[in-house]
């Protein structure tokens, strides 16, 4: 599993939409933070972060999700749970 599809299936029990209709909420917000030629697989940690808290959650508001900072918050933390489990060698 990479991090777009569990991201995105958090995201989607959390709103109440399927795994990828919030896949393709993560990966227009992706587009949308770094620009449409960088391959998915190579963004970064950081960049991830910067796409949740700023692009999704705009995302996220336009969508009139009351929760879109409980939403941010939650996801980043799962972001960087994950993270850690890929540099540890555990994922």
């Amino acid at each position: 599993m990479d991090i777009i599809k569990h991201l995105a299936s958090r995201l989607a029990e959390l709103i109440n939409i399927s795994a990828p209709a919030a896949r393709g909420l993560i990966k227009l917000a992706i587009k949308d933070e770094i620009g449409p030629f960088r391959p998915l697989n190579q963004v970064s940690f950081n960049e991830f972060k910067s796409t949740i808290e700023n692009s999704l959650k705009k995302r996220l508001i336009n969508l009139e999700i009351a929760t879109h900072e409980l939403i941010v918050q939650y996801l980043v933390r799962e972001l960087t749970e994950y993270q850690s489990l890929i540099t540890l060698g555990g994922v």
